[in-house]
Parts: C-alpha cells; structure tokens; sequence
C-alpha cells in the first residue's frame, strides 16, 4: 500500500481532500471569510494547517517511530485509526448536504486563526492515529516515498480548502449544490475504504487476521 509512489500519492491526497471539504470549524471560517471579505481571506484560512500542524507532525511521528517495533501498539494505532477514519467518512457523507453558516463580522487575524486551528482536535486525531504511522512507514521506505506522503496530503488538504474559497468568491450556490455533495459522498465513501485496510493491518498486527 505505501510501497509505491503512486500508492503513496493516492494515499496522502485521499487522506488530505476528506478534511478539507467536510464541513467543519475551519471550513466554515474559510467560506465566511471569503464571502465577507473576499477570496484573499478566505485562502489565508485554507493555508493555516501549514503553520499549526509542524509541532503535530514532529511530536508524533518521533512517538511513532520509537514504538514502531512493538506489534501491540501498532495494532491497536491502527485500529483507532481505522475507527477514526470511518467516523470521517460517515460524516462526510452524512454532511454532505448541510448548510455552510455565516457568521463572521469582520476579517480574523492570523493569531486568532492559529488558535481556531490548535483548538481543532482533528488533526492531533489524524496525526496521533492514522498520518503518523504512515508517515513514518513512507520514510522508512525512503525519503522520497516519506516526502511524496506529506505533498499529496496537504496537497488535497490546502487544494481542496483553497479551491472551495475560491469557488464561494463566485457562487455560494456551488456549496449547496450537487456537486459538492457528490465530492463530499465520494470521498467518504473512499475513507471508509481506507478505514478497512487500517482495521486489516491492525488485526493483522495484534495477531487476530490470517495471513496467508
């Protein structure tokens, strides 16, 4: 699964794409700030993971690569992250026809936008359960394969959230309309996916799947 490039890729903007469009703290942030003031504020919202998630990434994958020869612990990681994951994915679908509010007064500033980030229990979720175990495999692989993870995920994280800015600047009608819904469907239904190879290689782990 995170042998190849391509598999890498696929796994990281797969992971990435899911956060940035389900509704959510930061989503609604992104689509308020841009419809008060204008796309500008609403990419600057987009970009915030970049700043807040550094500390979370370090933290946990240097956990993870210390406990990443005791077969327990990596089993029952997984399985949270399989848990984890399909809570994602129930949510995007089951959101995907919500309505985004609208409710910011006046332009945030970059302090109280980093704060709405850390105060966000997503990604130490994320992180602690699910990209920090296949972070640590991608790099153990080798470094361009460890890369490749960290570009596809916060490729479809920062991509989707700025193109969702970018579309609520033209049409907030876009946010309410089938399409939206079908991309939010699809990728839930693509986590769920995810979620039972994490739950496989977490059985797997902890002795409880055959092999073979």
């Amino acid at each position: 699964m995170i042998e190849s490039l391509l598999g890498v890729l696929t796994i990281g903007f797969l992971l990435g794409a899911p956060a940035g469009i389900t509704p959510g703290p930061m989503l609604v942030l992104i689509i308020s700030e841009t419809f008060r003031h204008g796309v500008r504020a609403g990419a600057k919202v987009a970009f915030i993971p970049l700043l807040t998630d550094l500390p979370v990434v370090l933290v946990s994958g240097f956990l993870f690569a210390k406990i990443s020869n005791v077969d327990f612990l990596l089993g029952v990681i997984s399985i949270a992250g399989a848990v984890f994951i399909t809570y994602l994915g129930s949510r995007s679908i089951k959101l995907a026809g919500a309505e985004i509010p609208d409710h910011t007064p006046k332009p945030l500033r970059l302090r109280e936008l980093l704060i709405a980030n850390l105060t966000n229990p997503n990604p130490y979720l994320f992180w602690f359960t699910v990209g920090a175990p296949l972070m640590v495999r991608s790099f153990q692989q080798s470094v361009s394969l460890g890369t490749a993870f960290l570009f596809s995920f916060y490729l479809g994280l920062i991509g989707v959230k700025f193109l969702l800015a970018i579309l609520a600047g033209k049409s907030r009608s876009f946010l309410q309309g089938i399409w939206y819904r079908r991309i939010m469907q699809f990728l839930g239904f693509a986590l769920l996916g995810f979620a039972l190879f994490l739950l496989r290689d977490g059985l797997i782990l902890l002795g409880l799947y055959p092999q073979g």
